[in-house]
């Protein structure tokens, strides 16, 4: 009898403490990140952020167009690489915003891009350091080179923000507001993640 008295007891508390834990309150703090002012200001700025990435593209153009071996599996490893930091350092600077404004920061971002790439690239060309096909490039083509870039890196970047900007529509639409979540959260002071903030009372 009482050994029966303590397993029914012990049973009894067991599931309290599994209800209590599974009932746990999530704490937000646990999955917040505090970014650097610095980083922040620069992830929210259009212009220093697009311009960094202009420079450090271009350059990467220069040294993998002088140096190596220029096989085509060498070359196409180059440009996804470069296409990939392009448009993450794009994707850093939209996710930032709503969705409605990227129609327009997009093609802002590729703009100032541009900008950044083409100053380099008078720089280099001014040193003789710029590759333009198997030869080096002269001040008389940094015109051609300034309309290839500008067209190629506006059309990427507004591809992709349009394909990206749909995809979040879609699960905000189809996802979040099955499950009666805010679709479009007000923008935070500080900017908000690419996948916006859950609000605290959610937890």
């Amino acid at each position: 009898m009482d050994a029966t008295r303590v397993r029914t007891t012990l049973e009894r508390v067991t599931k309290a403490r599994s209800a209590e834990h599974r009932r746990r309150p999530f704490k937000p703090s646990e999955w917040d990140f505090e970014e650097p002012a610095a980083f922040a200001r620069i992830a929210r700025s259009p212009f220093e952020l697009a311009l960094i990435t202009g420079i450090v593209i271009r350059l990467f153009r220069a040294l993998v167009l002088t140096h190596g071996t220029p096989t085509s599996s060498y070359l196409g490893a180059a440009l996804v690489l470069g296409s990939l930091f392009l448009l993450g350092m794009a994707t850093l600077h939209l996710g930032r915003f709503p969705v409605r404004e990227w129609p327009w920061r997009a093609p802002l971002f590729a703009i100032v891009e541009t900008a950044g790439e083409m100053a380099v690239s008078l720089i280099l060309i001014s040193l003789h350091r710029e590759p333009w096909g198997t030869a080096r490039a002269e001040f008389t083509d940094w015109q051609p080179m300034l309309t290839g870039v500008l067209f190629w890196r506006v059309l990427g970047v507004s591809l992709w923000a349009l394909l990206l900007g749909g995809t979040v529509s879609f699960i905000r639409g189809r996802v979040l507001k099955d499950t009666g979540r805010e679709v479009e959260p007000k923008t935070l002071p500080d900017g908000q993640p690419f996948i916006e903030r859950r609000q605290r009372d959610e937890f």
